[in-house]
Parts: structure tokens; C-alpha cells; sequence
């Protein structure tokens, strides 16, 4: 019986501070429903811990629209990250990913590397067009089996795939909102599955490192590391359940109150009499 896949995932239940981990590239979108109009903000450092400063002519920034179009967007900085701005004047997934001119570091005084990072995030708009599932053709790709645009809580299926190829044994890292570490290796045909059970951000990231020697603005190098990011935002759903507890609880208050008050009424109305 041929095996779909050999996925290891270890939990870490203590909270490990990220900065002990490699910065990483990573999108995050947000939608102004008045507007019509997506922020799209590129970022160098840590989800939810701390962002490091970066040039933002650094940056690569495009969009795949749901008609199947691709744009270079145009970049302004903002503190500390890159942002650009797309209208969002069709239903479907807007697809958007990044590239980071690529930089030598040399980690605890060792082997001088290469670091090439690259990002990917997806934003829904309606409920048409779902290609969220297609591959980009970002140099290390993280491909997921399906759109997630209705996504919850659950398992998360996919490919790694680098050169356009699924690849096995690469390294993988989700972070989630609350804490939550999730590590493993893609299967021998590429694969990987996640169990996310919170909703929020969740941030994944693939990791290839090759001994491939070289030189950068007269810098030399014995390895190269490749990294790739994915960033899923469930929130929405933690939203809309939050909306309706919060409705439940609006609708037993007013109850609560009017039968409160019925009582109170009841009482001053049987003291007028008994005094009579």
C-alpha cells in the first residue's frame, strides 16, 4: 500500500518566545467594507511579537485578481512595513504574494548563508472564484489542498512545492493565535496535514536549506536557506460567532429586564391597593 504521507507533528504547550526563531516575511490584508479597498501590508520580523525595521524597496509586492490578472503593486512605507492598496471591485480570492531581496547572515559566528524569503496570503471577497488552491509560482510555495476561505477550525491539507515541483522533507512551522507551535516535515510526495483548532491568524512556514556556495555584493556564502510563508486568517469566523453570542445575549438581557420590570410594576401596583 503506497503511503500518502510520513508527517510528524510535535505541540510545544509552553509558549516559546519567537524571537529565539529566524525573522520571516510575512503579508497580512485587511478589508475596508465602506471603501471597497484592501490593505496589504508586508512585514519583516515576528506575528504578534515584534517587527524589525526593513526598506521597503526591498520588497516585491503582486496580486493575482479573481479574473486570473497578475499586478506589481506599487509600495509606500509605513513605520516599520511596506503597504500597497487594491480595489476590491470583484467577488472572489485575491491572491497576493512577495519577495525579499535576498541577504547574507552569518548565524552564531557559523556558515556564512544566503537568505531568500518569500511570502504569500490570500483574501476573500464574496463567494466566487476560489483559486486559492492554484500555485502562484513563488520559488518555494505553500500550496493548500483547498480554498480556505470558509475555513474554521481543523486540518489543514497541502503541498510544499519548490521550483514549481513537490518536494519532501522540508521543514514546517505553523504559530497560531494562541501560542500554539505546530512542527513536522512534508511526505515523501510533498504533502503536510495541521490540525488548527483556534481561530485567528495562523502562520505557516516552509524551510529549505541547500549547500550551494557563492557570492552577493562581494560577500561569499556556503549555504543558501529559502523560506516561505502563508499567512491564514480564520478570525472572521471567531467574528461571526462572537456576533451571534453577542446577539443571544442582547435578546436575555432585554428578557431579563422586561420581566424585571413587570415584576417591580406588579409590586407598587399591590402596595397602592393594600394602602387604599
Amino acid at each position: 500500500m503506497k503511503k500518502a504521507f510520513i508527517f510528524t507533528i510535535f505541540i510545544l504547550l509552553l509558549l516559546i518566545p519567537s524571537k529565539v526563531f529566524a525573522h520571516e516575511l510575512f503579508i497580512q490584508v485587511k478589508e475596508d467594507e465602506a471603501s471597497s479597498e484592501l490593505q496589504v501590508d508586508v512585514m519583516w520580523g515576528h506575528l504578534r511579537d515584534f517587527l524589525d525595521q526593513a526598506n521597503y524597496e526591498d520588497y516585491e509586492l503582486y496580486v493575482r485578481y479573481p479574473n486570473g490578472e497578475t499586478e506589481l503593486l506599487e509600495l509606500e512605507k509605513i513605520g516599520v512595513q511596506a503597504r500597497a492598496f487594491v480595489d476590491a471591485d470583484e467577488e472572489g480570492e485575491y491572491v497576493f504574494w512577495a519577495n525579499r531581496m535576498p541577504s547574507t547572515y552569518t548565524p552564531g559566528g557559523g556558515e556564512t548563508r544566503l537568505s531568500v524569503q518569500m511570502a504569500k496570503a490570500t483574501h476573500q471577497v464574496g463567494g466566487a472564484n476560489l483559486t486559492a488552491d492554484e500555485p502562484i509560482g513563488l520559488l518555494l510555495e505553500i500550496v493548500t489542498e483547498e480554498s480556505l476561505a470558509d475555513f474554521k477550525t481543523g486540518k489543514v491539507k497541502g503541498s510544499v512545492l519548490f521550483e514549481g515541483e513537490a518536494i519532501p522533507d522540508v521543514t514546517l512551522n505553523a504559530y497560531g493565535p494562541k501560542g500554539e507551535h505546530l512542527e513536522g516535515v512534508s511526505a515523501e510526495d510533498g504533502t503536510f496535514e495541521f490540525n488548527f483548532q483556534s481561530n485567528g491568524e495562523w502562520l505557516m512556514k516552509a524551510s529549505v536549506e541547500t549547500e550551494e556556495a557563492g557570492s552577493l555584493e562581494g560577500e561569499e556564502y556556503e549555504l543558501i536557506g529559502r523560506t516561505s510563508t502563508l499567512l491564514v486568517d480564520t478570525s472572521s469566523s471567531a467574528d461571526d460567532n462572537l456576533t451571534s453570542t453577542n446577539s443571544l445575549t442582547m435578546v436575555a438581557v432585554f428578557v431579563i429586564g422586561l420581566l424585571l420590570g413587570t415584576a417591580i410594576t406588579f409590586v407598587c401596583v399591590k402596595k397602592k391597593q393594600a394602602k387604599k
